[in-house]
C-alpha cells in the first residue's frame, strides 16, 4: 500500500497589525479587538458611554489604520478626474470632498476623502482594508510625472468629535482651527509642529482630523486627552465608531458597501458628477440609471424587541425583500441599514426584520437617523 501522506501544516496566522498608540491604549485598559487587519480598541468603557460622549461633549479616536495615498507631481489633479465619481475640477486648494472609486463594472473599489493639500498634490485617506487595492489601481493607472506615496507606515489619523471638539482643539494650537470650513485642510501649529488638519469626521457631530506623523501621534493624543479633560473628553474606540456613523446615516465599507454594490445602489448618487465627462465605471452607471436599481441602501427602525444584526433577512408583504447590513439597540431604539427592493424602499413602509428566527416588525425611515443641531 502507498505510503500514508502527512497531513497539511497549518500555514500561521497572518499577526494583526497595531498603530502607533497600541500601548496607549492598553495603558487605558481598551477592550482590543481585530478590524481589517488591524488590532484596534474596541471600547475603553463601554460602546453606549463613548457614543454618548460624543454626543453630548467630545470624544478621541485613534482611527491610525485609515490609509494615507498621496498624490502630487505636475497635472496630478487631472489624472485622478477620471478615477473617481467626484468632480474633481471643482476642488480648490484646500478643499476636500468624499467620492467613491469604481471599477469599470460601476462597483465600489473603495470610498474615500481626497484632500487637495496643494494645487498638484492631493491626499487619499482610503478603508484599511482597501489599501492595496487602492494603491495598486492607482500605480496601474497614473503616469509620470504624477506619483504616488504611500504613507501608511509615516501617517496616523486623531479624530476629535463632538459639541466641545472646537474648544478643545483652541487649546492645543495657536492657529484659529475652529475657523477651518466643512471639507477643508490647513496646515496649523498642533503641540508645537505643523500638522495637517480637516474639518471633517465620521460621526455626524462637527469636529477634526488631524493627520499626524506616527513619532508623534502618542503626544498629539495625550495632549488632546489632556486639553480636553475640562470637557469630559473620552477616548472612543470602533464600537461606538460604528453606532456613532451608522446613527449619522454613514455606510461602512465591508459592511454596507461590499464589491457588487454601486453608488446608485447605496444612496450615493450625489456623488456622481455626470456632467464631469468620462470616468471609470460610468458606462454601467448609465446603463443602471436608465433601467433602474434592483436593490437600494435604506434606513429602518424596529417597532418591537431586537437587535438588527449584519446578514438577518427583511420581508415585507410577506415576502423576502433584502438582508440587513448593519444594526445596533441605542437606548430603546433599534435601528439598521438594509438593501431592499426599490418597492419596498419608500418612507413608511411596513417591514418585517427576522432575528433568530422571529420576524420582528419594522418600517422604513429617512436617514440620517441622527442630525446634530447647529
Amino acid at each position: 500500500m502507498p505510503e500514508a501522506s502527512a497531513p497539511p501544516i497549518a500555514a500561521d496566522p497572518v499577526p494583526l497589525k497595531r498603530t502607533p498608540l497600541f500601548a496607549a491604549h492598553k495603558a487605558l485598559s481598551a477592550r482590543m479587538s481585530p478590524f481589517g487587519g488591524w488590532e484596534l480598541p474596541l471600547y475603553y468603557s463601554s460602546i453606549l458611554k463613548e457614543h454618548e460622549a460624543v454626543r453630548t461633549r467630545v470624544g478621541l479616536f485613534d482611527v491610525s489604520h485609515l490609509g494615507h495615498l498621496e498624490v502630487q507631481g505636475s497635472g496630478a489633479l487631472s489624472q485622478l478626474q477620471p478615477l473617481v465619481t467626484q468632480d474633481l475640477n471643482l476642488l480648490s486648494a484646500g478643499r476636500a470632498c468624499y467620492s467613491p472609486m469604481l471599477t469599470p463594472g460601476g462597483h465600489i473599489l473603495d470610498e474615500m476623502i481626497l484632500y487637495r493639500l496643494a494645487v498638484d498634490r492631493i491626499r487619499l485617506v482610503v478603508n484599511a482594508a482597501n489599501g492595496d487595492k487602492v494603491l495598486e489601481w492607482l500605480t496601474a493607472h497614473l503616469k509620470r510625472p504624477v506619483q504616488v506615496s504611500d504613507l501608511r507606515q509615516s501617517v496616523g489619523t486623531l479624530a476629535l468629535q463632538g459639541p466641545k471638539a472646537m474648544e478643545t482643539a483652541r487649546r492645543v494650537s495657536p492657529d484659529p482651527l475652529a475657523a477651518i470650513p466643512r471639507y477643508s485642510v490647513r496646515q496649523a501649529d498642533v503641540a508645537g509642529r505643523p500638522t495637517w488638519v480637516a474639518r471633517t469626521g465620521y460621526t455626524g457631530e462637527d469636529g477634526l482630523e488631524f493627520f499626524v506623523e506616527a513619532p508623534r501621534l502618542e503626544a498629539v493624543w495625550k495632549t488632546l486627552l489632556a486639553q480636553g479633560a475640562d470637557f469630559g473628553i473620552q477616548p472612543i474606540g470602533l464600537g461606538a465608531r460604528d453606532t456613532l456613523r451608522l446613527e449619522a446615516g454613514l455606510p461602512l465599507g465591508g459592511s454596507d458597501l461590499d464589491p457588487e454594490t454601486t453608488p446608485l445602489e447605496a444612496g450615493l448618487e450625489w456623488t456622481v458628477a455626470w456632467e464631469k465627462g468620462p470616468f471609470t465605471g460610468r458606462e454601467a452607471l448609465e446603463k443602471q440609471r436608465n433601467e433602474g436599481v434592483r436593490r437600494r441602501l435604506t434606513g429602518f427602525e424596529l417597532s418591537g424587541r431586537g437587535i438588527p444584526r449584519h446578514g438577518c433577512p427583511i420581508f415585507c408583504g410577506g415576502n423576502k425583500t433584502g438582508e440587513v447590513t448593519s444594526g445596533t439597540l441605542l437606548g430603546e431604539r433599534a435601528i439598521g441599514l438594509g438593501f431592499v427592493e426599490p418597492s419596498a424602499a419608500s418612507p413608511g413602509t411596513a417591514l418585517e426584520v427576522e432575528i433568530h428566527g422571529r420576524r420582528v416588525p419594522a418600517k422604513v425611515v429617512r436617514l440620517p437617523f441622527y442630525r446634530r443641531k447647529k
